[in-house]
This record gives C-alpha cells, sequence and structure tokens, in this order.
C-alpha cells in the first residue's frame, strides 16, 4: 500500500469504529481491539517502512465493509474526527472517503 491508501484505509477504520460507538452496535469488544490494533499498526508503518501490515480476519473485514455500506447509506459523520490523522489529509478528502 502507498501512503495514501494507508491513510485511507486508517480512516475507514475510524468511521467504522465511530459508527459502531454512536449508532448500530456492531462489534464485539474483541473485534474493536483488533480493529484498533490494525489502525495502529498501519500509522506505526508510515513512521517505519520496513514495519510488517497486522491484517484482521476475512470475517472481521466484511463486517468492516458492511459496517461501510450503512456509513455510506446513512451519510454518517463522526462525531469526533480521528485525532491521529493530520488535518491536511481529512480536509482533501473529507467529499471523497469511502467511494
Amino acid at each position: 500500500m502507498n501512503k495514501y491508501q494507508i491513510k485511507e484505509r486508517i480512516a475507514q477504520l475510524y468511521v467504522a469504529l465511530q459508527f459502531c460507538s454512536e449508532k448500530i452496535k456492531t462489534f464485539t469488544p474483541g473485534e474493536r481491539i483488533c480493529i484498533n490494533q490494525e489502525r495502529f499498526q498501519w500509522m506505526h508503518i508510515l513512521e517505519n517502512a520496513e514495519a510488517e501490515p497486522r491484517p484482521i480476519s476475512a470475517d472481521l473485514e466484511n463486517k468492516i465493509k458492511d459496517v461501510i455500506r450503512l456509513v455510506t447509506k446513512y451519510h454518517f459523520k463522526p462525531y469526533y474526527a480521528d485525532p491521529f490523522i493530520e488535518e491536511e489529509f481529512i480536509s482533501e478528502n473529507s467529499e471523497s472517503q469511502f467511494n
């Protein structure tokens, strides 16, 4: 993945977690931990390109895709912006995210 794709993935995972917290409880506590581990590993990779990704299971990936479909369907915007993403990335991609 290139830097842009990694940042998109981090943003996607954040929105999925926020949707689960604010709207429809979809993920178990263990699944939320796995999602956060993947997010923080991608952040680590942005700083250290030699680090290895920490992929999640196919079942959990499918749940995330289902949640992202709901995010799109309901035009969900999280109450809080992702504190780990730079402002420039957010403003550049606020309209095109997850399409």
